[in-house]
């Protein structure tokens, strides 16, 4: 009896207020869920061929990854004179990784010339023929027919040229990468449209001495644009803006921090990325 009182009160509840008891996320696994073994290990070195060339990457496969059950995929981008391995060395998403179970990918970049020199980094002023996008498709397509990927949670983070690769995938893999956040970087480098509005979270220190804030700035009002935002709010220390279409956000945070990952963004990426599957 008491359970059906309150069962009653909370339907009462939910058509005076208006809310809905949200759905759960729908999973779409990967060809690799057919599989009944994983290869667990948290550095494992992994090279795939683009265009005749070799290249690179680190996968991080916690041992409470199961077989048959889709999991989250996360790629990692360093930064412009930086590596996958450095990047895995101070990652905070291998902890989250495990507790959250998923699997992260920490791919190395080739030569680039930014800012007067040479370094390992990510092609970010063209589309098409890019051979990074090629790169980040070749081993999504190995990474999903080898482990049990839940394609509707595939994202992508970067930190300073790496953030502007996130924010080149969000444009023209939208129909791949459910939400992105670029860490340091600035505004979008080419012309896209991408067919769905796509949540992006975004961290700068106004502070930056590369990139100036004024950039990042430039990059929120980009994606606000391209997702139809009209809402905005204030929480966690960041701006929020919604009413987008699809459901998208987009969320931007500035503290008084130089060009470095912030204290609290791994954690704020992740929780978002959380809210934020493929509708």
């Amino acid at each position: 009896m008491m359970k059906a009182i309150h069962s009653s009160a909370l339907c009462l509840l939910l058509l005076l207020t208006g809310t809905a008891l949200a759905a759960p996320a729908v999973s779409r696994p990967s060809i690799g869920c057919t599989y009944n073994a994983v290869d667990h290990g948290r550095h494992l070195l992994r090279k795939t061929k683009v265009d005749g060339a070799s290249r690179d990457y680190i996968l991080d496969v916690p041992d409470n990854v199961q077989a048959h059950t889709a999991v989250p995929l996360l790629f990692d981008f360093h930064g412009f004179g930086h590596s996958g391995e450095g990047v895995w060395q101070v990652s905070e998403f291998k902890g989250l990784a495990e507790q959250e179970r998923f699997i992260t990918v920490y791919p190395e970049g080739l030569s680039v010339h930014l800012l007067n020199r040479d370094g390992a980094g990510w092609e970010i002023f063209k589309n098409d023929g890019n051979r990074d996008l090629a790169f980040v498709k070749s081993m999504l397509d190995h990474i999903a027919n080898t482990y049990c990927i839940d394609l509707n949670r595939i994202y992508a983070t970067g930190f300073s040229n790496g953030a502007f690769l996130s924010n080149l995938l969000g444009c023209t893999m939208s129909d791949t990468f459910a939400a992105i956040a670029p860490v340091s970087g600035g505004a979008i480098t080419t012309a896209c449209a991408p067919p769905r509005s796509v949540p992006v979270i975004i961290h700068h220190g106004r502070n930056d001495p590369l990139i100036a804030v004024a950039k990042a700035r430039e990059m929120r009002d980009n994606w606000i644009e391209k997702n139809g935002c009209h809402g905005k709010v204030d929480g966690d220390g960041c701006e929020i803006y919604d009413g987008c279409r699809d459901a998208a956000e987009v969320v931007y945070c500035e503290d008084n921090g130089e060009h470095r990952w912030p204290q609290a963004a791994t954690r704020r990426i992740w929780d978002f990325f959380k809210k934020h599957p493929m509708p």
